[in-house]
């Protein structure tokens, strides 16, 4: 076989060899791939053909795929679900002591070859994973590719864990390159991943319309927190005011024994609610409302608060 093959033309010799059939493989496959699959498998399908390179190797391809939920930040409103190739390759040779021969060094153009067959369009998407494993011993090639639930492709998330899904201790993608002109151009410009900032979360609302939503379920936390205690003069809330789409004050006076308090809140709405995001994994602004809404109820002590004409005031967000 000549060694300029490349993998688009040896994936045409395997397509065109009949002795070669990867049905079965495909049709494992093809609930994700069509966008009928509810579940992922807890099943690999494996085949084995004759090396289109290398005489007398057998290749073993095994397909599976799982949920990649926990892999990166994905638009958890595409049911994405990521499919796993393995392609190794081995001697025709008898075994030994009850165990296969050792692997052998399949040509990478070859494997592409293979995963550009099983995966046919989405292969364009499809990355090949190397690792630290394979500087010592012969691995199988590793791919991955990212559909969602209408089977159509996805590139990864910059912060996808390519250590955590290949198992090695060191672990980088390396982009296939796309036989489709338009997608090429595409990842020249922009690369190969996808900015994780540009990731939606799905119950994230625009900014004018959280703020609303904000002050909304503040002031409905508020409220309910006050018809708890009755007739019990503890509280008597002055303010609660939308400043733009950005900022909330609320102002409040805590009526103790030994005297009154007064307290403001300056809140930072793009602050609360990246912090609500990154501790809770959750967006919403009645998550966040709720949270600061009981705050003035569960009897704090404010660290250093800045005191201006008699009232504390206390920041929350990342302007605090």
């Amino acid at each position: 076989m000549p060694a300029d093959r490349t993998p688009t033309e040896l994936a045409e010799l395997i397509r065109a060899d009949t002795s070669i059939d990867l049905t079965a493989v495909q049709q494992h496959l093809a609930p994700v791939i069509d966008g009928t699959a509810v579940s992922a498998p807890d099943r690999v399908k494996t085949i084995r053909a004759p090396s289109i390179e290398l005489d007398d190797v057998t290749v073993t391809i095994s397909a599976w795929y799982t949920d990649p939920s926990y892999l990166g930040t994905l638009d958890r409103t595409a049911g994405t679900r990521l499919i796993q190739l393995a392609i190794n390759a081995r001697p025709n040779d008898p075994w030994i002591n009850g165990g296969p021969p050792p692997p052998v060094e399949l040509p990478h153009r070859e494997q592409i070859a293979w995963a550009r067959v099983v995966l046919g369009g989405l292969a364009d998407y499809a990355y090949r994973i190397l690792t630290d494993m394979g500087m010592l011993r012969d691995r199988p090639g590793f791919f991955i590719v990212l559909v969602d639930r209408n089977g159509m492709p996805r590139l990864a998330p910059s912060d996808f864990a390519w250590r955590l899904v290949s198992g090695a201790r060191r672990a980088y993608p390396e982009k296939l390159v796309p036989e489709d002109p338009d997608l090429l151009r595409y990842l020249r410009q922009n690369g190969d991943l996808i900015n994780v900032d540009r990731v939606a979360h799905p119950q994230a609302s625009p900014p004018a319309v959280w703020a609303q939503e904000f002050v909304s379920h503040l002031t409905a936390t508020i409220a309910d927190e006050l018809g708890r205690l009755g007739n019990s003069p503890w509280f008597t809330f002055e303010e609660i005011r939308l400043i733009g789409d950005n900022q909330v004050i609320v102002r409040y006076t805590w009526h103790l024994a030994e005297g009154d308090k007064k307290y403001g809140f300056d809140i930072d709405l793009p602050g609360v609610r990246a912090n609500s995001l990154e501790a809770f994994d959750d967006p919403r602004a009645i998550t966040a409302a709720r949270s600061v809404g009981a705050t003035p109820f569960n009897q704090p002590v404010f660290r250093e608060p800045e005191v201006i004409d008699g009232v504390s005031w206390v920041k929350f967000g990342a302007a605090g």
